[in-house]
């Protein structure tokens, strides 16, 4: 009984392996098949290969049609027109009824009279003519000249210039058939064959190009998820429905947009968890501060610790204004005395505030003590970086159909260029312009850009280095704008 479970065992083990084999070699096979190269390279020589053989039967079935057409509607009417009508009723008027009908210059050389339809003709002497009676293992003579045998005594043909002529020689005298010389013959007769060939290669290039669109489909998925990424949208994903290398591709943007998010997530989680646990400590640092006696080194400690209270206070403001359980205590505010009470807590520090071109009144539904944040960062960072001896920090305010618009304009060191985009960003300070003797912690504009944000609105700012910056504050216009 075991020798038979051991023997059964080899043979479910000796299986799977077969079984694992024949896998592995379909997954060998259809490794090419998933390769977008493959599948390009395989498009394109099965639309070269289309255009080549409906180019190639096109042409041929346009070749055969013309020579048929050229001997049955020629070669076949002479024969049959020179025999039936032409002997039985020979003169000038009927052969000109031919030759309109055949397209033919139609020229009689008798014994008695000598006549022909139309000028046209080209001189006999310069045409090598071919001679085809007597062969009568052609086939054209079986088809045509073999029947009319008893009346036609000689048959030749020849072209000049691309013009048939032909000389039938009769009992009675000789005939002498010529193409009426039309350019546009030729163009009449290869218009279908040229519209059916481009017809051919528009369609198979619009079925290359439908086809191509379907596999390079991924890169439009990609191109949406970059955009989408770029405007902070960590949540997009891109369809994993591909097995080639752009169905890779999008599987690996998803994983790195995942890991982006998982990153900025955790950074976020670690700022908000330092800032509550530091709550507490700087609240005691506080307290004990008091019981010391007044000294530089107090005062120097206690700016130290109100400018760490500031920050963490900026820091969960930031998150709570981007959660979306924050929200904003809308209020009717008017802007003019915000800015005006604002104005007086930084009086006598220089080069000052001017506020100009006051309006009486710019009401509107607003958070006043985000926008007072704003404007109270904004103020303080211009008077920091102008020096006392430049122009007054100056500040405007606009309304219209569009909005309301408050320009804060500082003649300082300006900001480079390159830092325009930066400067948003939490915790970036510029170097060249502000170093720790000037304090701040980079965190300022960025909860500016935030509240500003949350009330719907943008924050932007130019700046010529050299000659200071300013900073446009839109608030839109909305139902609860007065």
């Amino acid at each position: 009984m075991i020798q038979k479970i051991l023997v059964l065992s080899k043979l479910s083990g000796a299986q799977d392996i077969c079984l694992l084999e024949v896998k592995m070699r379909l997954e060998w096979l259809k490794g090419p098949f998933n390769s977008v190269f493959t599948k390009l390279i395989a498009v394109m020589l099965i639309s070269g290969s289309l255009l080549v053989m409906g180019i190639s039967a096109i042409s041929w079935h346009g070749f055969r049609e013309n020579q048929r057409n050229f001997f049955r509607n020629n070669l076949a009417q002479y024969g049959a027109y020179l025999v039936r009508d032409l002997e039985e009723n020979l003169n000038l008027e009927h052969a000109r009824e031919l030759s309109q009908r055949l397209f033919l210059i139609i020229r009689y050389e008798g014994e008695n009279e000598t006549w022909e339809t139309g000028s046209g003709i080209p001189p006999l002497q310069k045409i090598h003519f071919r001679k085809w009676m007597g062969k009568s293992s052609d086939p054209g003579f079986r088809l045509l000249v073999q029947p009319l045998r008893p009346l036609v005594t000689d048959l030749r043909f020849g072209r000049f210039h691309r013009q048939g002529v032909a000389i039938v020689e009769t009992k009675t005298g000789r005939f002498i058939f010529a193409e009426i010389k039309d350019e546009w013959h030729g163009i009449r007769f290869a218009l279908p064959w040229i519209f059916s060939v481009l017809g051919l290669v528009g369609l198979v290039l619009t079925g290359t190009w439908l086809i191509l669109r379907k596999i390079l489909q991924p890169l439009n998925w990609l191109s949406d998820g970059v955009s989408a990424l770029g405007e902070g949208n960590l949540e997009h994903r891109l369809p994993e429905k591909r097995g080639d290398e752009l169905g890779n591709l999008a599987k690996a943007f998803n994983r790195m947009s995942e890991r982006i998010r998982e990153m900025l997530s955790a950074r976020e989680r670690l700022l908000l968890d330092v800032s509550h646990e530091l709550r507490s400590p700087l609240t005691r640092m506080k307290v004990a501060l008091e019981f010391i006696p007044e000294d530089a080194s107090r005062e120097s400690l206690l700016d130290d610790v109100q400018e760490m209270e500031q920050m963490v206070t900026e820091i969960l403001e930031t998150a709570r204004l981007k959660s979306e359980y924050g929200q904003l205590n809308l209020q009717k505010t008017d802007l003019v005395k915000l800015i005006q009470d604002i104005c007086i807590t930084f009086e006598g520090q220089t080069p000052g505030i001017r506020f100009e071109n006051v309006p009486e009144t710019c009401q509107t539904f607003a958070d006043a003590e985000q926008i007072e944040t704003v404007l109270k960062n904004l103020l303080a960072n211009a008077l920091k970086y102008s020096p006392a001896e430049n122009a007054p920090v100056e500040i405007r305010l606009k309304k219209s159909d569009a909005g309301t618009l408050i320009e804060i304009q500082d003649h300082g060191p300006g900001i480079q260029d390159e830092e325009l985009d930066l400067i948003f960003e939490p915790f970036y300070r510029t170097d060249k312009s502000r170093n720790n003797k000037t304090g701040g912690y980079g965190l300022g504009l960025s909860l500016c850009k935030t509240i500003i944000e949350a009330h719907g609105g943008t924050i932007d700012v130019q700046s010529n280095t050299g000659k200071g910056a300013m900073f446009s504050l839109h608030l839109p216009k909305s139902p609860s704008t007065i």
